[in-house]
């Protein structure tokens, strides 16, 4: 079972490399239109967000969407880990490598190459002049690395996010791929693959039951809240809250969630005025 991560900067041959790769060793590609349709179907405010700018092209359309409304970022982090519990995926952009990182058996892969090299090829590939390619490069480099530390809370350049970075420079797109399916195939993989895929199914149920919290309490209520589901359907609650009444909530929405067969509530309540939990 191979799971693909791949983060690119564009102009990087990143997407091209991401689809040879699915196609050459038989893997189900899950880009940003596929991910797309997925959140579409399963929310409808989410669809109405998107339609209000479809109307536009460029940068910052599908970033837009994620600080709009952080219920959006929990939609498409349970997406990645239920696509990605499926197996034989390649999973292009949407932070899937930061999504996924520390899962055993995930191969994290960034695509890049030199701000000049990549302004010509934006250039040949829209029809763009030198300077309305650059100012192209240069917002969506921006944007994107701006998504990833505000909702992520992580540096797109750091290495150690990735299992091999590969600098399209010198490289055609099919040679690029073919040192991901190399390294790839290198790869240490997981001695039970079946532990991975309840790991990958538990974390999308918690993620699931993380956008009903956002969807129906405030962010102040479950800022301090977090979610960890077992198998046999046996969710943990732990963190803190400043209402005695939003830890109940919180519980009853949680046993609501389909398959849930037990709960256990170990949040505190903190009680400021003395400055005590309980």
């Amino acid at each position: 079972m191979a799971i693909l991560a791949i983060s690119r900067q564009v102009g990087s041959y990143g997407d091209v490399i991401a689809a040879m790769v699915a196609r050459n060793l038989g893997l189900e590609l899950i880009g940003r239109d596929r991910v797309h349709e997925l959140a579409q179907n399963c929310d409808p405010e989410y669809k109405d967000a998107c339609s209000a700018y479809e109307s536009e092209h460029g940068p910052g359309v599908w970033e837009r969407i994620f600080y709009d409304r952080p219920v959006y970022t929990s939609l498409f982090e349970a997406l990645t880990f239920e696509e990605a519990a499926r197996g034989n995926v390649v999973m292009v952009g949407r932070g899937s490598q930061i999504t996924l990182a520390g899962v055993p058996g995930v191969f994290k892969v960034r695509i890049v190459a030199p701000f000049g090299t990549r302004i010509r090829r934006v250039m040949e590939r829209y029809g763009f002049s030198e300077s309305e390619a650059d100012d192209f490069v240069q917002r969506y480099d921006q944007e994107r690395e701006n998504l990833v530390r505000f909702i992520f809370h992580k540096d797109p350049h750091d290495w150690s996010l990735y299992d091999i970075t590969i600098n399209t420079d010198n490289y055609k797109a099919s040679s690029a791929a073919a040192v991901v399916m190399n390294a790839l195939d290198k790869m240490e993989k997981p001695d039970d693959y079946g532990q991975n895929k309840d790991y990958l199914t538990n974390m999308g149920t918690a993620k699931r039951i993380e956008i009903i919290m956002r969807t129906r309490l405030s962010s102040s209520a479950i800022r301090n809240v977090n979610i960890a589901v077992a198998s046999g359907g046996i969710v943990t609650i732990t963190g803190r809250v400043l209402d005695k009444n939003d830890k109940e909530e919180i519980e009853r929405l949680v046993l609501q969630y389909p398959g849930i067969t037990k709960v256990q509530n170990e949040i505190k309540f903190a009680d400021l005025s003395y400055g005590i939990y309980s």
